[in-house]
């Protein structure tokens, strides 16, 4: 090979490994796009959050000087540092949308822990609503515990009906339902909450093994009619709030 040649290549790989490596790809994406834009409502304002927000800008700009370790770090120092009544800033979106992001760039169930707390404000139902579900491909994650329905078409063909049942956080009995799935390979992750020991994850009397804090992993082929039966501990949920 031409030695010119070669470096002009081995300089487009590197670069595209570092550009990778500053921009993940996501883990999963949220699916609704409800008319929740922070940036429209709050301009650049955003309250006790900016700092963080800044991160958010980043990576939308794709700005190189994103970078996914520091906005972590720097969201730990901020969410140990934060008081109760950030809960009541004007400017929780914001707080929404960061979550919202590091949850699907990482997929760590911590910043779905953080959106479930922030839903306790109803005033912000449609700021959560896209990340109730998130998506990569034939791979679903059920991040908080909505009453919610999605319809996509799978990677080899054919829809999907997918519906979450639940009357949360009165009820810890949630289902999900796979109304038209047409004997499809699905990934499901269903998030346990860190307060959940115990929690039951069951499908066709097969009962799956829970871990709090975690994402519970069913995957195998799905048909319509098919049921995932899950129990939470509410009365856990409960006690966590007196």
């Amino acid at each position: 090979m031409n030695p010119k040649l070669y470096f002009i290549i081995l300089f487009f790989v590197l670069v595209s490994c570092n550009y990778n490596d500053k921009f993940p790809e996501k883990k999963s994406e949220r699916i609704s796009t409800v008319n929740t834009s922070v940036t429209q409502d709050y301009g650049n304002d955003y309250g006790p959050f900016e700092k963080l927000f800044t991160f958010v800008n980043q990576f939308d700009a794709q700005d190189s000087a994103f970078d996914l370790q520091v906005f972590k770090d720097k969201y730990d120092q901020f969410y140990t540092a934060k008081k109760k009544a950030v809960y009541d800033s004007p400017e929780l979106p914001a707080w929404i949308e960061i979550n919202g992001l590091l949850l699907e760039l990482t997929g760590e169930a911590k910043y779905a822990q953080e959106l479930e707390e922030i839903s306790a404000n109803e005033n912000m139902a449609n700021y959560i609503e896209p990340f109730v579900l998130t998506k990569n491909g034939d791979h679903i994650y059920v991040n908080l515990f909505n009453p919610v329905e999605i319809n996509y078409q799978h990677s080899l063909g054919g829809e999907v009906t997918f519906r979450q049942e639940t009357a949360y956080p009165e009820s810890g009995s949630v289902r999900l339902h796979f109304d038209n799935a047409e004997n499809r390979y699905i990934e499901l992750y269903i998030r346990i909450p860190e307060w959940a020991e115990g929690t039951s994850v069951v499908v066709k009397k097969v009962k799956y093994f829970t871990q709090p804090g975690s994402y519970c992993v069913i995957a195998k082929k799905w048909k319509q009619g098919d049921v995932v039966e899950i129990e939470l501990p509410i009365e856990n949920y409960q006690a966590r709030l007196h």
